[in-house]
Parts: structure tokens; sequence; C-alpha cells
């Protein structure tokens, strides 16, 4: 291998690693506490979409994490267990606590 491949193959590389950051960075997700109306918290039993897309979330020990894929920079539909929970403007991460009935 001489040293222009090594160069051309870095070049590339370092290409892929930059797509790939630029890419998480635009990466938003919607986080919160999950709970019972009681005050327990939600784990495991619980399923949080959006209308965003068919991604999902399944609280754990009463908070959530949901990704995504990309920043819609506009006001998308959360769902819990399939039903209409609340309209959320979503630019990079955004806080929304659950509490279910």
């Amino acid at each position: 291998m001489n040293i222009k491949s090594i160069l051309v193959s870095f070049s590339f590389l370092l290409a892929l690693v930059s797509f790939s950051v630029a890419a998480w960075a635009d990466d938003a997700c919607l986080y919160g506490s999950a709970e019972w109306s009681s005050g327990d918290k939600i784990d495991g039993s619980t399923t949080v979409s959006t209308s965003w897309n068919g991604k999902e979330a399944f609280p754990r020990d009463g908070e959530y994490r949901l990704c995504l894929g990309s920043n819609p920079e506009k006001t998308i539909t959360v769902y819990v267990e399939g039903q209409r929970y609340a309209e959320v403007f979503v630019d990079g991460d955004t806080r929304l606590d659950i509490v279910r009935r």
C-alpha cells in the first residue's frame, strides 16, 4: 500500500466519521419521567410513541427516552399506549413528563 492509497483511505474514513457525528447531532429525543397518577414509577408496562415515526420507548424505572432519528423542528403528537397524550414542539431534545391514570 503506497502513501497515496493510505491518504485516500484516511480521507474517506474522516469524511465518514464527520458525517456520522453530524447526523447524530441532528437527532432530537423526547425524554422525561413516567409515572402513574398514584406517584408510582412506570416500569416497562407502557409504550410511548409519536406521530413523527414508528419508533417506540418503554419507560424503565420511571424514566424514558425516545430518539426520533432526526430533528422535526415542529409540533408532533405523543401517544401513550396508542392514545393521544400531548402535542409538543420538538427542536432538539425536549422534556415531556408523562403521568398515566
